[in-house]
């Protein structure tokens, strides 16, 4: 699978992290966003590095050179930035921009817990 295909069931991974995260929100009001915050921390430490959109779409966060699966430590420092006001819009971009020119599809939360985005 080339790099654009992986950046592309990336982008989708994400799409359905953000549909359960709302509707998380949705249905618990302001515990919802708890309970969401938690999630984005910890969701790659979930079935030995999948998210559920990963999971979905067949991907796994690993850690970049061992290739063992993601754990919760190494989900909490990935997805911090995450949850920082202004942080996550610059991520987001900056993320895009990792997709299509860094060789792993590294963003600054994969280089921060040394985690890469692969194929399960």
């Amino acid at each position: 699978m080339d790099s654009t295909e992986l950046g592309r069931q990336r982008i989708l991974a994400w799409f359905i992290d953000a549909l359960i995260i709302l509707g998380v929100c949705a249905l618990l009001g302001r515990l919802g966003w708890i309970v969401s915050s938690g999630y984005v921390l910890l969701r790659d430490g979930l079935f030995e590095g999948q998210s559920l959109g990963k999971r979905i779409m067949g991907l796994k966060v690993v850690a970049h050179q061992a290739q063992l699966p993601c754990t919760f430590l190494d989900s909490f420092i990935r997805n911090m930035l995450w949850l920082l006001p202004i942080v996550n819009i610059v991520m987001g971009f900056t993320g895009l921009h990792a997709l299509v020119h860094d060789r792993y599809g590294r963003h600054w939360g994969d280089r921060l817990a040394n985690t890469q985005v692969i194929r399960a």
